[in-house]
């Protein structure tokens, strides 16, 4: 399996992508053909379908940068870490957690999971 550091450096890189083609590229290589994203907000099949979520999160909250929030925990082909997003002044603006599921070195599925979002 691939290192767990350098697998959630390259998946929180894609989030924080902003150039289409490089974005895709990212995640063509990091995700199995049939992955899956799922948080409470969005069901997702496939790289395509991330994609176009992570490029309506960046439309929606311009400025944001995700960030590795604290330690990564991860055993067998199973990995968790905590992530902050937010602008430079205020980069834990929102904080969430991801589980990732590898198969052969890639991701299968994420699972993502809100800890805190500033009150509507």
């Amino acid at each position: 399996m691939q290192n767990t550091q350098t697998l959630v450096a390259q998946y929180l890189e894609a989030f924080n992508e902003t150039d289409a083609d490089r974005r895709r590229e990212l995640l063509e290589a990091l995700h199995t053909p049939d992955c899956t994203y799922t948080d409470p907000h969005v069901d997702l099949k496939g790289a395509a379908q991330i994609d176009g979520f992570i490029e309506q999160t960046q439309a929606r909250f311009p400025g944001f940068t995700f960030t590795l929030g604290g330690p990564i925990d991860a055993h067998h082909n199973q990995t968790r870490f905590q992530w902050h997003a937010g602008p430079d002044d205020k980069p834990d603006t929102y904080v969430g957690f991801e589980v990732i599921l590898t198969e052969d070195g890639r991701i299968r599925n994420v699972y993502g999971f809100m800890d805190a979002a500033p009150v509507a």
